[in-house]
C-alpha cells in the first residue's frame, strides 16, 4: 500500500488483489511544472483518486478503469493550465463547453498535443535554417548503458520540450509528425504512421472523459480540495456523450451455420481430450487450441464478456449432472460483482479441462486463474486465447463465408461475437429454439426464472430482443426466396402478401430481390404486431393483443379476462395449433407430429383405456392429428419452388 503523499500509487482490483495498475501523478502541466507542484490541482486530483471507489460516486472496482479515470482527470487538469486556469474551482461554463468539444476528439485534442508538437517542430526547423545543426537539432536516442547516441529520434524528448506527458508521443498524429521530421533530418523513427485528421470519439469514449468532471462535482461536499462549483451537466454526462459521440460499429454476427460448426467442433475437441492433467511436454499449439475450445464453449453458453471468461478461477464451478451446474463469474458492466449463473454440463466439462491444464501453473504461482499453463522450461504462460480464435477455426475447418455478391472468405472471429451468439443460438438451432428451450438448457424450474436471468444484464436483454427481430427478417426472406415451404392460415397469408409485394416491386422498380421483398415483408409483419414463437411442431405468429387471444386456438373454450393477450402455450400442441389462424406450419416439423401420432396410437390400443372416455378422446385426437399431418405438414413438405424466380432478380 502506497502512502497518500506518494507521487505514484499502485491500485488493485477489489475482487482480485493480484490485478494491479499504476497511477502516476508526476505529470507535466502546460507551463512545464509537474502536477505535484501545482498544489490546488494536485490536491483535487489526489482526493478524486482516493474517493473514486466509493459506491456513492461510482461503481468502479477494477484497477485498470480506476487508473484510466484518474489519468483522464489529470489530462483535464493539464487542459485547464493550458487555458491559464490553476484550480477546478475557477472552471466556468464557457471553459467547460470548450473542454467538451475537445473531449470529442480524445487526448490529442484535450492536450492540444499535435498542434503544440507541430509548432515546436516548425520553430526548430526555422532555427535550423538560420543556424544548421546535426539532424536539424532533433534529439537522438541515447543507449542508457553505454551513453552511445543512435540514429533514432528520441520522441519522448520532443514531447517533453512541448511540456506534454511522455504518453503523448504515442498519439497517432504526434507520432506521425515526429516521424516526418525525423525522416526529413536523417533520423529513424519507430513510428511509420500517416498524419490523419482527428475523428470524433464514440459515445462510450467521450463519457469516460466527462464522468470525472461529473463525479468531481458530486464529491464537492466530501473532499477538502477544490471541486467544480456548478453542476457541469444538468441532464447528465451520459446525455451529453450521447449527443456528442458517434455510435460504435456493431460487431458482425457470425452466420449461424459457421458458428454452430465452430461450437460443435469445440465441444468435440473437449470430449476427445479429457484427461487428468496435461504433461509439461504437451506442445504449445495443443494447449492453446484446447484452451481456445474451452473458451468458445464457455463464452457461447454463458454470454459473458471476454475479460469475464478470462478471469475464471479454480473453485468457480459447483453442482453435478443430476441437479445442474453453476458458474461463479464476475458481471462487469452492470452488477459489478460476482454471481452464480446456471450453465449446461458442457460448460462444466470445459471448466474441468481448464482446471487440468492450469494445475501445475497454479501450484507454482500460488494463484487460482484457470487460463494459465506451466511450460516445459518451467515458465508460466497466461493463456490469452481471444487472439487464437481464427487459428482454431482454421484447424477445425470452418467453412468459408459466402456473402451474396462477394467472393468466399474465411470469417474473422472476434470474442464479442460469442456474447451476441448466445441469443442467436436458441433461435436458429433446428429453427425452433425459444426461451423455453433456453429455460430447459439452463435447468430452470420456470420461464420467469429464465426471463430474469436473460434480462438481468440489460445488454443481454437487448441482444435477445434484437435477435428476435432478426429472426423475423430471416423467416420473411426465406419464405420469399423459397428456402422454406410454409402453409397454415398465417403461412398462406404471408405468401400472398409476399406475392403482392413482388408485383409492386416489379411494376415500380423492375427489381424484386429476396432481400428487398423480404425487408418489406418484415416491416409489414412488424406493423401487424406479429410475434414469431417457434415451437417444435409449428411457428406461432400470434400478436400480443387481446383480439389475437380471442382467435387463438389454444384459448378456445375458456373465458378470457380483459388483460389476456396472446397465446396460451400451456394448452398448445400439434393438433391444436395446426388449425389455428396464427399458425405457420412447415414440412420439416413433420417428425414431431409423427412422433405424437405414434404415441397416441399406442395409447389408444392399450387394454386399460379401451372403451373408456379417455380412450375415446385419444382416438378423436389421433384422427385430428392425422388430418393435420396430411393437410398441413405433408402438404407443406411437398411444396417446392420459390415465390420469387431467381432468374428474374439475378
Amino acid at each position: 500500500m502506497n502512502a497518500y503523499s506518494d507521487p505514484t500509487w499502485i491500485v488493485s482490483d477489489t475482487r482480485d488483489a493480484a490485478l494491479k495498475a499504476t497511477i502516476d501523478f508526476d505529470i507535466p502541466l502546460a507551463d512545464g511544472r509537474s502536477l505535484t507542484e501545482a498544489d490546488r490541482l494536485y490536491a483535487t486530483v489526489k482526493e478524486y483518486a482516493w474517493w473514486l471507489r466509493d459506491q456513492r460516486f461510482s461503481r468502479i472496482d477494477d484497477a485498470r478503469t480506476h487508473a484510466v479515470m484518474v489519468r483522464n482527470l489529470i489530462n483535464l487538469a493539464h487542459a485547464l493550465t493550458f487555458r491559464k486556469i490553476w484550480t477546478f474551482a475557477h472552471l466556468q461554463p464557457y471553459d467547460l463547453e470548450q473542454l467538451i468539444e475537445d473531449c470529442r476528439y480524445g487526448a490529442d485534442a484535450v492536450l492540444h498535443a499535435s498542434e503544440r508538437v507541430e509548432a515546436y517542430l516548425r520553430s526548430l526547423a526555422a532555427a535550423n535554417a538560420l543556424s544548421p545543426r546535426p539532424f536539424g537539432g532533433l534529439p537522438q536516442y541515447i543507449v542508457p548503458s553505454s551513453g552511445r547516441r543512435t540514429t533514432f529520434i528520441h520522441a519522448e524528448l520532443v514531447v517533453a520540450a512541448c511540456n506534454l506527458p511522455s504518453s503523448a508521443a504515442k498519439l497517432p498524429r504526434v507520432a506521425a509528425l515526429i516521424a516526418e521530421a525525423a525522416q526529413a533530418n536523417g533520423l529513424i523513427s519507430q513510428s511509420k504512421g500517416k498524419l490523419v485528421p482527428l475523428t470524433n470519439n464514440t459515445v462510450q469514449a467521450i463519457q469516460r472523459w466527462l464522468d470525472p468532471l461529473e463525479q468531481l462535482h458530486a464529491m464537492r461536499r466530501q473532499i477538502e480540495a477544490d471541486a467544480i462549483g456548478f453542476k457541469p451537466f444538468p441532464r447528465g454526462a451520459a446525455r451529453v456523450a450521447a449527443v456528442k459521440g458517434v455510435g460504435v460499429e456493431r460487431t458482425p454476427i457470425p452466420p449461424p451455420m459457421l458458428a454452430l460448426h465452430l461450437i460443435e467442433h469445440a465441444a468435440r475437441w473437449i470430449f476427445d481430450r479429457r484427461q487428468t492433467e496435461l504433461p509439461s511436454t504437451t506442445s504449445r499449439e495443443h494447449v492453446f487450441l484446447t484452451a481456445t475450445a474451452c473458451w468458445i464453449i464457455i463464452a457461447a453458453f454463458t454470454a459473458r464478456r471476454d475479460e469475464e471468461v478470462d478471469d475464471l478461477q479454480q473453485g468457480s464451478l459447483r453442482g453435478d449432472a443430476a441437479s445442474g451446474w453453476w458458474l461463479h463469474v464476475y458481471i462487469e458492466k452492470t452488477l459489478q460483482r460476482k454471481e452464480w449463473i446456471p450453465v449446461p454440463e458442457l460448460v462444466a466439462q470445459a471448466v474441468e479441462v481448464l482446471s487440468n491444464i492450469s494445475a501445475a501453473a497454479r501450484r507454482k504461482t500460488g494463484t487460482e486463474h484457470l487460463f494459465q499453463w506451466l511450460r516445459a522450461d518451467g515458465e508460466v504462460t497466461r493463456l490469452n486465447v481471444g487472439r487464437h480464435l481464427d487459428d482454431f477455426a482454421a484447424v477445425v475447418q470452418v467453412p468459408l463465408h459466402r456473402p451474396r455478391g462477394a467472393p468466399p472468405a474465411a470469417w474473422h472471429w472476434h470474442p464479442h461475437q460469442f456474447r451476441r451468439f448466445f441469443a442467436v443460438l436458441y433461435f436458429y438451432r433446428f429453427e425452433g429454439g425459444t426461451i423455453e428451450a433456453l429455460s430447459h438448457h439452463l435447468r430452470h424450474f420456470s420461464l420467469e426464472m429464465t426471463k430474469r436471468y436473460v434480462t438481468q444484464d440489460p445488454e443481454v436483454a437487448a441482444l435477445w430482443t434484437d435477435v428476435e427481430w432478426g429472426y423475423m427478417g430471416h423467416v420473411a426472406r426465406s419464405i420469399v426466396a423459397g428456402e422454406r415451404s410454409v402453409s397454415g392460415a398465417a403461412g398462406e397469408r404471408l405468401k400472398k402478401t409476399a406475392r403482392r409485394l413482388i408485383d409492386v416491386f416489379r411494376r415500380k422498380l423492375q427489381i424484386a430481390s429476396p432481400e428487398r421483398v423480404g425487408a418489406s415483408l418484415t416491416l409489414i409483419m412488424q406493423r401487424q404486431g406479429i410475434v414469431l414463437t417457434p415451437k417444435p411442431w409449428v411457428t406461432c405468429s400470434c400478436p400480443r393483443t387481446s383480439d389475437a387471444a380471442q382467435k387463438a386456438a389454444c384459448r378456445r373454450g375458456r373465458p378470457l379476462e380483459g388483460t389476456t393477450v396472446g397465446p396460451d402455450f400451456a394448452h398448445a400442441g400439434p393438433s391444436v395449433c395446426s388449425f389455428c389462424p396464427h399458425a405457420i406450419t412447415e414440412g420439416d416439423r413433420l417428425a414431431m407430429v409423427e412422433a405424437e401420432v405414434i404415441h397416441l396410437e399406442a395409447a389408444t390400443t392399450s387394454g386399460p383405456r379401451a372403451g373408456t372416455l379417455f380412450g375415446a378422446l385419444e382416438e378423436a385426437r389421433v384422427v385430428e392429428l392425422r388430418h393435420a399431418r396430411d393437410a398441413r405438414y405433408i402438404g407443406a413438405q411437398s411444396l417446392s419452388g420459390a415465390i420469387l424466380d431467381e432468374e428474374v432478380y439475378e
